[in-house]
């Protein structure tokens, strides 16, 4: 269920990095805007949720080839999955049903999804590829590169999620990396223009394609039932 796993294909991240002196080049939001960061985080998930599951009822009943032009967000989500093969993620799960999840690993939604997500992840062929980007606090992009350089990725993702720490200012509970190789900032350079480029700057962000090929995007935490069923729908 890791990336040393056989049939993983794309920028899967490699199991032993080395560290050398080069630094993360992310530069972390001020607190305020963190925070107003973190409120959109709420509000922009409605809109973009009705898009998600409104998709497919917009289509004709005839199931003619879907008109991207006519839906910029469907666009977007398109051209976002087109290019995710570049991003470098810790998978969870094996399977076909594939649900990409960009995150912050101090963001507490991100780790709200994290903790929403336990009972379907694996469940019917489901694999979710979680890709770190550091930017909401100042120790966001080391704790993201340590998780990317870890020897075993999947355990320190699993480290920074199980050990958050819910005191005054809440964070994931991974130590951060502070001199990451060059490669690994490379990757979170990746990870975070890849979002950027979709003019996407609110976590969580997850992005599929559901049975009919067409592509989705949700920007921010969804009710539990909700997600469960958003999940349920990944092909």
């Amino acid at each position: 269920m890791l990336f040393s796993e056989p049939g993983f294909k794309g920028n899967a991240v490699p199991s032993k990095n080395a560290i050398a002196s080069d630094c993360v080049r992310s530069q972390a939001a001020a607190p305020s805007q963190r925070r107003l960061l973190l409120r959109l985080g709420l509000l922009w998930s409605v809109p973009l949720l009705c898009h998600a599951v409104g998709a497919g009822a917009a289509s004709s009943a005839a199931a003619a080839p879907f008109d991207w032009s006519a839906d910029p967000a469907a666009a977007r989500a398109a051209a976002l999955l087109t290019a995710i093969g570049k991003a470098h993620w810790v998978q969870e799960g094996a399977g076909p049903r594939i649900v990409y999840i960009f995150i912050d690993p101090n963001c507490p939604y991100s780790h709200k999804l994290y903790l929403s997500t336990r009972t379907e992840v694996g469940k019917s062929g489901l694999a979710l590829r979680w890709i770190p980007v550091g930017q909401l606090e100042a120790s966001s992009p080391g704790k993201a590169a340590a998780i990317l350089a870890a020897p075993d990725p999947l355990a320190a993702f699993h480290q920074n999620e199980d050990d958050w720490n819910f005191g005054d200012s809440p964070a994931g509970g991974i130590r951060p990396l502070s001199q990451p190789t060059a490669k690994v900032a490379q990757q979170l350079q990746t990870n975070a223009a890849l979002m950027h480029q979709a003019g996407l700057q609110i976590f969580p962000v997850m992005l599929y394609r559901d049975a009919s090929g067409r592509a989705h995007l949700i920007v921010g935490l969804l009710p539990d039932d909700t997600l469960a069923t958003v999940l349920r729908s990944a092909r």
